[in-house]
């Protein structure tokens, strides 16, 4: 046994503890603690990285309000249009949140602090079907009286998985079959 630092072998050979397992085969997905675990996203980072998403969709939305809603409101359809305006822009901030994490490998928040999400191997990008399959518990969040329940569930459950899983996987990444990871660890 010895310890990789990234660069260079560090220490001299020592043999391997009776009880410790043989090395996973390479190729296999990533599933071990310990150096390998580094490479996920932890829980302080991806509350950051939550909060930029929630700052860019706030800012976002205001100025649609100001500058689509203001003149919906002068029409002759009046409030029907202004839901209707509300669900068309909820799905293109889904859409484009979505697009993004297929073309990118992320959202805003994530991009910017340097994450990026990944097929559950670790390395290869997120496809559409995980993309989307990790989102569901958000799209479900618009379901009318139970919406905010599963949302609200679904985050908690995140938090207490990411804090406690040694590859960090949140409710999100399990229904997606995904990871995400730093982008220093896939270039």
């Amino acid at each position: 046994m010895r310890y990789w630092d990234g660069t260079q072998w560090v220490g001299d050979p020592i043999p391997a503890p009776p009880s410790a397992s043989p090395p996973p085969p390479s190729g296999s997905p990533v599933t071990a603690a310990g150096s390998d675990s580094d490479r996920f996203a932890g829980l302080g980072v991806r509350i950051g990285a939550s909060l930029i998403d929630a700052i860019v969709a706030i800012v976002a939305v205001l100025i649609i309000v100001v500058f689509v809603f203001t003149e919906s409101t002068n029409d002759s359809f009046g409030s029907s249009a202004s839901r209707s305006d509300g669900l068309i822009v909820g799905l293109l901030f889904y859409l484009v949140f979505l697009w993004m994490v297929v073309q990118f490998g992320g959202t805003p928040g994530k991009l910017t602090l340097g994450l990026r999400i990944t097929e559950e191997d670790g390395q290869t990008p997120v496809g559409w079907r995980g993309a989307f399959m990790r989102s569901l518990p958000a799209l479900l969040g618009n379901i009318p009286a139970v919406g905010f329940v599963i949302t609200l569930g679904a985050a908690i459950a995140s938090l207490v998985m990411v804090a406690n899983d040694p590859e960090r996987r949140s409710a999100y990444d399990r229904i997606g079959s995904t990871r995400v990871v730093y982008r220093k660890f896939l270039d």
